[in-house]
């Protein structure tokens, strides 16, 4: 663990009115089923309240000396999902806090968690002093920048503390006048300090099978999973030292070949993605961003995998496979667009058709 502390249970109201404030903006989609009634929930504890008394927060950096692939056809997974670095560190907070029990002489009631939605941890974390919001919603840390996952292990620990302040808004200092993440946004998600447009960021549309605009895929780039990229301008994640040890909990490393996504089996699938983030999401929707980067590519040589997807039963991946086709521009894809299109009843695949006839 690179960094850890104790926190009191702390009100955090103000911090959840922020949250109401995206929902009513329609800035969080549907699809998460977060409303006022889950956030206010969350942000009570109502799930530890009982119980918990004090949360440990710990953080470990994701980085090590590992890079990008620079071959274009392996489809880029973002960094933070190369390992399973929010099992490891529950797991490694499980261990701490048994450690500490045996140390004190006592039994501690605990729930260590990481990447959990349903507890506010990045606010949890502002207020530690461990690591500030930046302008991108990420956390900073002077030592691991932005290349470090959270998590914190609620316990039942009675704790003295020194004197308890008040949960502060974010205020951004870390980054000064810096908006280089603003910029780096290929989509615009982030609408001002602090705010963010889930809809349109690349992360929420590579973890979910919807149908993005057209302008999108157009900056899509060779992604299979994730974005970094407000991220990675970050001036507090260059030069940064490689600390991070390369576990293989839930490994799959920095991307996969695009074609062998198209060709992959179950059995394969559930081999490679079991223990890793990706392996939570609909393989409909990986399968998509795989589709995705072959169109922005226009790689001709996935032509004859593309094909079979025009007959796939989920209008979606009909769509973009559509679009990819067309983008690839040969006699033989827009034959088959054409044929497709006749015998199509879904408007919004025909739509996608449309302009390459």
């Amino acid at each position: 663990i690179d960094a850890v502390t104790v926190v009191p249970v702390i009100p955090l109201g103000d911090a959840a009115r922020k949250v109401i404030e995206s929902i009513e903006k329609g800035f969080v989609p549907e699809s998460y089923h977060w409303t006022r009634e889950k956030t206010e929930h969350a942000y009570r504890y109502k799930n530890y309240s009982a119980w918990a008394r004090s949360v440990i927060v710990a953080a470990i950096s994701y980085y090590t000396d590992e890079k990008y692939p620079k071959d274009q056809l392996t489809g880029r997974i973002a960094r933070f999902t190369w390992r399973n670095n929010y099992r490891y560190l529950s797991l490694k907070l499980e261990k701490a806090v048994k450690a500490l029990g045996k140390t004190l002489g006592v039994k501690i009631k605990s729930k260590s968690l990481s990447n959990y939605t349903s507890l506010p941890e990045k606010a949890l974390f502002n207020y530690s002093g461990i690591a500030r919001f930046g302008k991108n919603s990420v956390l900073l840390n002077r030592d691991m920048g932005s290349y470090f996952v959270i998590g914190e292990a609620l316990t039942d620990l009675e704790v003295e503390f020194d004197r308890i302040d008040p949960l502060k808004p974010p205020d951004f200092s870390p980054c000064g006048e810096c908006e280089r993440c603003l910029r780096a946004c290929p989509t615009g998600a982030i609408v001002q300090a602090g705010e963010i447009d889930i809809k349109r960021c690349f992360q929420y549309i590579s973890e979910n099978l919807i149908l993005m605009p057209v302008s999108y895929r157009e900056k899509w780039g060779n992604r299979l999973y994730g974005c970094s990229e407000c991220i990675d301008v970050c001036p507090f994640n260059h030069n940064l030292d490689p600390r991070a040890p390369k576990h293989n909990t839930g490994y799959v490393g920095q991307g996969v070949n695009l074609i062998e996504i198209l060709k992959m089996g179950a059995e394969q699938w559930e081999r490679l993605f079991h223990e890793n983030q990706v392996g939570i999401r609909d393989k409909n929707a990986i399968l998509k961003n795989a589709i995705t980067s072959l169109g922005y590519l226009g790689y001709r040589k996935s032509l004859k995998y593309l094909l079979s997807f025009l007959e796939h039963e989920n209008k979606i991946i009909r769509a973009y496979t559509a679009w990819a086709i067309g983008k690839i521009n040969t006699k033989t894809g827009k034959k088959r667009l054409i044929s497709r299109y006749k015998d199509e009843t879904v408007d919004s695949v025909r739509t996608e058709i449309e302009p390459f006839l």
